[in-house]
């Protein structure tokens, strides 16, 4: 809608009500000129204008975002365990081996075997696929590590127009004086749209679609004058004429009045002639003589003025826009500056309806742990009723000028119980933002306009639409090529289940390999020879990470997807230091049968009993592949009781090709010793008596990893 700007209109010294973008003095770069002349004075150029002062946005550096500072704290966290680890476990195993060369060697595969060699790999296949599930739900993803991001928002910071609204202006009512329904009030409305040369405008559009096939038919009216709606005059003013037989087909469809009730109309001939005036609240009432009530002209006394500026006045507080009709007689010597001594009709009330799912998609966001905040630009009564409209909390409205009043901290405490910010600047938007993050939320923006970059590029996640300018677009993380928030909501439950899948690799992985580290340490200390020959560890943590491929494609629980998903480095280590020592407990428990039972079974009594060199190895090469095979048994049994907190196999199943991957795996770490390869590579075939002792311990593994679980859940602790 075009605004008016008036040269006389200065600024008061310390008048802080009104917004620098209001200020009726002051034209900006980027705008256009409608109507009228004016003689201006430069004060800013370039940068230093408002609308240029925005390209320092493009400078900014964005912070790293959660996902960055996640990522870097867990590989520092794995440096720091590697540099602890390695060097005491080369140097248990040297003291009780005696061999140097092997202990480093061994710390060597213990340093492998700590690290999740697939993770780059696992991490990556996870957010490709997430994008491309995305994509086909009209979610595209301009940067891979966004949708970690995305899964981890929970606050969601919108525009009103175009996001939460369907961005068109549409007409709510046209109403006599008397609140009735009219269809006489929209006709007159209608006239003023077919001034010559009149620059098109919302409100027009939104009249012209409400009066339908009629607007089309335009034969029998002739306009004789008019001027068009401009920013000063703020009034439209046409001078019609009518045949009488397309009067006398108007209908007032509920109304008091009509074209004939006596509200003015010259006649001559089969030809009515009237001036109608369409306009601002405050232009109209100040023209008009008389008011059209129960099909009568009654005097416009003082008392309804009154009367309908307050009723006006509530109108916009209710986010209404509203526009007065009005009409007089005309002669051959009118003119369209004759505009006054009116009688007033009724009034149009616009409004910028809420898109029909927006209430519903809110809804869901809410129960999904984001909290939507409107950031907007418009005026704060318009902004509460659209707010309460879909469902955000509108108790208490800031307004940008109240925000410039307010310390940080005193902001950040607002923050915390207000969701509606109106009449702000970018600069405005980008501060609410800024101080989201510093509270600790991961804030995403969604925006369209250039005057969205600063609050873009504060953000943590950018989300645009398709539509919007070709700066927007480039600044985007996510881009919707439908402006929906359901499309959004979408890409966010994506999200979430690419960062699920992706957390259950690396924490399982972790924790696995922290477990086998611990077992391989205690076993050192106590060991005369290596619990598992530095080939065979890689070897495990191959056939393991192969079998975690599949994870991007596995089944997620509904429920783990209604709260923000994170990656939190402190959560990896405590499912580490919870679910690790569990896999060397029963890894003690191992070593002591494959000590005191198996291998003295198979190589003809205990290592220290033996006296041969074959026999040694042959006690050795049956103790490493009895635990290889009970480990790999073990890491698989995790993988499938830790992907979900329900029961497994029951209340929540794997997908299918993480079950395939999972049995390959078992199948060749089984049946590994069995083969040449395996003797190549230090096993030996080992005896039935193995598969007894590895149905005992992954059976007691299964129960205590459930058990564990358990307390895990029972202190609130999320398992992924």
């Amino acid at each position: 809608m075009p605004v008016r700007k008036d040269a006389a209109a200065l600024l008061a010294a310390g008048d802080r009500d009104t917004a620098l973008t209001d200020a009726a003095c002051l034209v900006f770069m980027g705008t256009t000129v409608i109507s009228g002349s004016a003689l201006a004075v430069v004060i800013a150029t370039g940068r230093s204008a408002l609308f240029g002062g925005l390209s320092r946005a493009f400078q900014w550096q964005r912070p790293r975002t959660r996902f960055e500072r996640g990522m870097n704290s867990t590989s520092w966290m794995l440096m720091a365990f590697t540099a602890v680890t390695v060097p005491v476990s080369m140097l248990v195993t040297g003291i009780a081996s005696g061999d140097w060369l092997q202990a480093l060697l061994f710390g060597v595969s213990v340093a492998v075997g700590l690290t999740p060699e697939m993770l780059p790999l696992i991490v990556t296949v996870c957010l490709s696929r997430g994008a491309r599930t995305m994509a086909s739900g009209k979610a595209i993803v301009r940067r891979l590590d966004a949708i970690e991001t995305l899964g981890g928002m929970d606050v969601l910071c919108v525009d009103k127009t175009g996001t939460l609204t369907s961005g068109v202006i549409k007409l709510d009512r046209a109403q006599s004086m008397s609140g009735l329904n009219s269809s006489y009030v929209l006709h007159a409305a209608w006239l003023t749209t077919l001034i010559p040369h009149t620059t098109s405008n919302p409100w027009d559009d939104a009249i012209v679609a409400a009066e339908g096939d009629s607007a089309n038919d335009t034969g029998d009216v002739q306009v004789e004058g008019g001027t068009p709606f401009d920013p000063i005059r703020r009034r439209a003013t046409v001078i019609v004429a009518k045949s009488h037989h397309r009067a006398d087909r108007e209908h007032t469809g509920g109304s008091d009045i009509s074209e004939t009730s006596g509200a003015g109309a010259g006649t001559s001939g089969n030809v009515s002639r009237i001036m109608v005036v369409k306009g601002a609240v405050s232009e109209m009432l100040p023209r008009c003589d008389t008011v059209m009530r129960n099909g009568t002209a009654e005097p416009l006394t003082d008392r309804l003025r009154g009367t309908y500026e307050r009723l006006m006045a509530d109108k916009a507080t209710h986010g209404y826009r509203v526009l007065l009709v009005a009409q007089r007689s005309v002669t051959d010597q009118t003119t369209v500056q004759d505009d006054r001594a009116l009688t007033l009709l009724g009034y149009l009330t616009f409004l910028d309806l809420p898109k029909p799912d927006a209430a519903d998609t809110i809804a869901h966001m809410h129960n999904a742990g984001i909290t939507v905040t409107m950031l907007t630009g418009d005026e704060p009564q318009v902004a509460r009723t659209v707010a309460r409209k879909v469902g955000i909390n509108a108790r208490r409205v800031v307004t940008g000028r109240t925000l410039d009043d307010m310390t940080d901290t005193a902001l950040g405490t607002e923050l915390r119980r207000v969701n509606v910010f109106a009449k702000l600047t970018p600069e405005h938007k980008a501060r609410i933002v800024s101080l989201l993050r510093r509270e600790g939320h991961c804030v995403g923006y969604m925006g369209d306009g250039v005057n969205d970059l600063p609050a873009m590029h504060a953000s943590e996640i950018a989300i645009s639409a398709s539509t919007g300018s070709e700066a927007v677009r480039q600044s985007a993380d996510v881009m919707l090529t439908h402006k929906n928030l359901d499309v959004l909501l979408r890409g966010i439950t994506q999200s979430r289940r690419t960062c699920v899948n992706m957390m259950k690799y690396i924490k399982l992985a972790l924790s696995s390999n922290f477990g086998n580290i611990i077992s391989v340490m205690i076993a050192g200390a106590f060991l005369p020879f290596v619990p598992m020959a530095p080939v065979q560890m890689v070897l495990l943590n191959l056939i393991y990470d192969l079998a975690c491929l599949a994870i991007p494609w596995d089944r997620v629980d509904g429920d783990v997807l209604r709260s923000p998903a994170r990656w939190d480095t402190a959560s990896i280590a405590r499912f580490m230091s919870r679910f690790g020592p569990v896999s060397s407990l029963f890894d003690m428990v191992t070593f002591t049968v494959l000590l005191t039972l198996l291998c003295p079974a198979v190589a003809g009594g205990r290592f220290p009993e033996l006296h041969g060199d074959g026999s040694r190895l042959l006690f050795v090469a049956a103790f490493q592949t009895g635990w290889f095979v009970v480990s790999m048994w073990t890491q698989i049994t995790a993988l499938h009781m830790l992907r979900t907190e329900r029961v497994p196999f029951i209340g929540s199943r794997a997908s299918v090709p993480l079950v395939c991957t999972s049995l390959a795996a078992l199948t060749i770490a089984t049946a590994l010793p069995f083969t040449p390869v395996g003797a190549w590579m230090g096993f030996h075939v080992p005896p039935v008596s193995l598969f007894a002792l590895l149905a005992i311990v992954i059976a007691g593994y299964a129960v205590t990893v459930l058990a564990v679980r358990t307390l895990y859940l029972h202190r609130q602790q999320p398992l992924l």
